[in-house]
Order: C-alpha cells, then structure tokens, then sequence
C-alpha cells in the first residue's frame, strides 16, 4: 500500500495544471496508474494474473472558449487528439466494425484492453453544473452513452456501467 501511494504521489507531482478561461484548475494531461497483481494458489499452484487501470482522463477544450495560448494552447490540442482517438475507438466497437484503431493513438494503445474484451468497465463522468457549460456537459454524457453501447466480448462478460449525477447548488441532486 505504501508503494502504491508512493507512486500515485509521484503521479501527481508530474501532472500539470493551469488556468484557462473556463477552468483556474485545467488539466493539461491525463493521468493513468495501472496496478497488475499476481497470485498463486496454495492449493494447486494455480497463476492468475490481474490488472487495474485507474484513468482519469483530461477534458475536451474548446480552444475559442477557453482562450488557451501557447503551450497550454498545444496541450489542448494534444488532449483533444487523444480524446478523438479514443472516440474512434469506441465508435468502431459500437458499429461492429471489423477494424478498431487502437494503433492510431499511445493513449488507446495502453486502454486496449480496458476498452475491449473482456475487462470491466466503469466510467465517471464530471459534469459542470454552471449554465455557462451545458454545451460542455452535453457532449460528455453523448460521450459516456457512447461507451456504454460496446457490446460485450464473446469472450467473457463486460460491465459498462453509467451513471451521471447532476448537481445544480439549492436543488436537488439528480441521476440520469
């Protein structure tokens, strides 16, 4: 446990932040932790192996709204890529398409397994509660439907879970 920590504190010492017009705490990058774990059974020596993939993933940005210039400009850019190329990859497993582009992205290379076969899926969804943002807030629950479409694989069951808790402040909360 304490190894585990040990990483997730170095994680979060390399992951950057910086204001934008839209967010004074905007994520310039995602942050993945994966934890494999092995174990033997006593009883036969049996081997089984497992993997946990903790990822939380930046935001999409709208460039005009959120005003981002330079380097913060280019992170944005970068993270909208990798957000396409994960929603290519949710698109093919939704329409049964024959290819799937994990290829086409370092991100959706390491999310392969998570995104297919045989792994179970959950999938939180931060949602602004501010007027301002209901374009924003849209496009993230179309976003997180699209993942819950994906057929399970043949090969062992998939959970795709979805749940969107709307917060608006003096009312009350709200799943969808």
């Amino acid at each position: 446990a304490e190894e585990l920590q040990r990483l997730l504190d170095r994680g979060s010492q390399q992951r950057r932040v910086a204001s934008t017009a839209m967010n004074s705490q905007s994520s310039r990058s995602h942050l993945l932790l994966t934890v494999r774990i092995a174990r033997t059974s006593k009883a036969t020596g049996e081997r089984t192996h497992s993997k946990i993939t903790l990822c939380d993933l930046a935001g999409s940005e709208r460039l005009k709204r959120s005003e981002a210039v330079g380097d913060t400009q280019k992170e944005a850019i970068e993270i909208n890529k990798s957000l396409t190329a994960i929603g290519d990859v949710v698109e093919a497993l939704t329409t049964g398409q024959r290819h799937v582009p994990y290829k086409n992205h370092k991100l959706t290379q390491v999310l392969q397994d998570a995104l297919g076969g045989t792994s179970k899926t959950l999938m939180f969804v931060n949602c602004s509660p501010a007027s301002s943002n209901v374009e924003e807030t849209v496009n993230a629950l179309k976003y997180a439907m699209r993942v819950k479409k994906i057929a399970p694989s043949k090969r062992g069951s998939v959970l795709r879970a979805f749940e969107a808790r709307i917060y608006v402040p003096g009312a009350q909360v709200r799943t969808v």
